[in-house]
Parts: structure tokens; C-alpha cells; sequence
């Protein structure tokens, strides 16, 4: 097995802020975009015997949006209609750009 490198941080006093209070919470609420699309979003349906809890856990938690690694504002999930769908999100001018890959 494998260990794990062993590294000693070393703090650089000239970054740090004496003033600094902390970071403070946003009340402000998120901002929700909706979006119509060609064909819904392809969901997993539980058949009869699957409503355990394990099967609500991995199912019900499920989010149908993958993110892409590399392009921070892209995202994919597979319709319908079997196609996986990018979806490209610059929220600064509000575009929304769709792509289908088959």
C-alpha cells in the first residue's frame, strides 16, 4: 500500500489580514433558472420492490447533472430520447447554449 507524502505547511505572515472577522452568511437567496427543453430529463423509476431504504438513498438523492471537469460552466444529462445533452450556462450574460451529442 501506498503512504501518503508528508508535507509541513509554512504560514506567510505578510498574506495574513489582523483585521480579518471572518466570513459572513448570505441571506440572499440563490438564484433559480429554468430552462425548456427539447425532451425531459431521463429519470430512474423505481419499480414496485425497489422502495427500500438503500434504494431511496442511491435513487431518490440522485442528481441528473453531471459536471464537466474541465468547462466549469457546462453540464450533461441524458434525455428521453436517449441523447446526452450538454448544456453550457454563462449566467454573467444570462446565455444558455445546448448541444446534443449521438
Amino acid at each position: 500500500m501506498e503512504m501518503a507524502a508528508n508535507c509541513s505547511l509554512r504560514v506567510k505572515r505578510p498574506l495574513l489580514d489582523p483585521r480579518f472577522e471572518g466570513y459572513k452568511l448570505s441571506l440572499e437567496p440563490l438564484p433559480c433558472y429554468q430552462l425548456e427543453l427539447d425532451a425531459a430529463v431521463a429519470e430512474v423509476k423505481l419499480r414496485d420492490d425497489q422502495y427500500t431504504l438503500e434504494h431511496m438513498h442511491a435513487f431518490g438523492m440522485y442528481n441528473y447533472l453531471h459536471c464537466d471537469s474541465w468547462y466549469q460552466d457546462s453540464v450533461y444529462y441524458i434525455d428521453n430520447l436517449g441523447r446526452i445533452m450538454n448544456l453550457t450556462v454563462m449566467l454573467v450574460r444570462k446565455t444558455y447554449n445546448i448541444r446534443i451529442f449521438q
